[in-house]
């Protein structure tokens, strides 16, 4: 079996911030409610465990996600950011996500003082009755403020949140959450199907998921309008203008390596995957992993695919075989022709790609190609 060359070392830096004001309904991430008690140890904890992993230093992308990282107190944001931004290459993408609701002046200042330089705001609707049902306690002032107060700082790369296929919500509210997003004038719009998980609120409530037949029409519409407004979709849920990609998320997405710090967090170095410990009582204590797993070639070789064909530039023949040691073209001849055939997947001179139908069957395709792999 051909060997995987061996892996660069991680440029990006992923820190979870587990604490939330509120739980949403339909959260499946690492969160928990926050505790004042527990929030600056925690901080603490981060900034050891980043100092194990600081001899890749320094860092490309930086990524507070969550959670709610925007739950910190402007102190402790101030303390994470200033044990941080030695580490942090000049010119780095350096990304927060905010909620509406906790993102304060104060707070933003402190981010743009240590040179943070995107944001992500958990937008999700600008419908008041459906904010209501995801549990999220802003509303459409808020919103609108947040943006403006963000701008009004020199926060020009900003990324809002729209999650859709939301229960009650129609396809006229659907276009016009899509006028309101256009509305708030940033550069990145991140969409989401709602996805009902069995330990949030929806799915102890059973909330239905809707059908694939309607999920495809809410996208195809979003996709629409998005597209016309200016918007290149660059990766099967995102878009941008103006070239604003993430560039924090195409390290995932180019299936590269990573590291990740704080409770629940996950890396990618080495060849090993890794995740930490969810407990926080042990993460406090100084204890970090919970599980391993070491990335076979076989492993790494669907990866790319599944990753990499989710960018609507997909992957490079030339860097495949660079890293696989094989011809893509040659490796999947059985598979591909029929792919090809039925529209979904394109080759054009170095670069492999899905067409637009191809991106809404991705596991179809990335299943279709390495079932019959040579």
């Amino acid at each position: 079996m051909p060997q995987v060359k061996s892996v660069n070392p991680p440029k990006s830096l992923y820190i979870h911030i587990p604490f939330c004001d509120h739980i949403c309904h339909y959260c499946d991430f690492t969160k928990m409610l926050t505790n004042p008690q527990h929030t600056l140890h925690y901080v603490h904890q981060v900034l050891d465990e980043v100092a194990t992993f600081s001899h890749f230093a320094p860092f490309q992308t930086v990524f507070f996600g969550g959670g709610t990282p925007t739950a910190l107190t402007a102190t402790e944001l101030d303390t994470l950011c200033k044990g941080l931004a030695p580490l942090v290459a000049p010119g780095a993408e350096w990304s927060v996500e905010c909620n509406m609701e906790s993102t304060t002046l104060e707070k933003l200042q402190v981010l743009k003082r240590y040179g943070v330089n995107r944001l992500s705001f958990g937008v999700q609707t600008f419908k008041a009755s459906a904010l209501q049902s995801l549990n999220r306690h802003h509303n459409q002032a808020d919103i609108i403020s947040g943006i403006a107060m963000a701008k009004s700082l020199g926060f020009k790369a900003i990324n809002v949140d729209l999650i859709y296929d939301l229960p009650n919500v129609s396809d006229d509210d659907l276009i016009q959450d899509l006028q309101a997003f256009l509305a708030l004038d940033v550069d990145h719009i991140a969409t989401y199907a709602l996805t009902i998980h069995p330990h949030t609120v929806f799915g102890i409530q059973r909330v239905p998921q809707v059908s694939d037949d309607i999920s495809r029409g809410h996208y195809e519409t979003i996709y629409r309008i998005l597209t016309q407004h200016g918007y290149d979709r660059y990766e099967v849920s995102n878009f941008a203008r103006n070239g604003q990609y993430a560039q924090h998320n195409m390290t995932y997405w180019r299936n590269q390596t990573y590291v990740g710090c704080g409770l629940g967090a996950s890396g990618y170095v080495d060849g090993v995957r890794y995740t930490n410990t969810k407990n926080l009582t042990k993460y406090l204590q100084g204890t970090r992993r919970d599980q391993e797993e070491v990335i076979t070639p076989a492993m790494k070789e669907f990866e790319h695919l599944m990753l990499n064909l989710r960018l609507k530039d997909g992957f490079s023949l030339s860097e495949f075989a660079t890293i696989f040691d094989k011809s893509f073209i040659e490796a999947y001849q059985t598979s591909l022709p029929s792919l090809r055939e039925q529209g979904l997947i394109q080759i054009d001179q170095d670069r492999v790609y899905l067409t637009f139908n191809g991106m809404l069957l991705l596991d179809y395709v990335v299943l279709k190609l390495t079932k019959h792999q040579n």
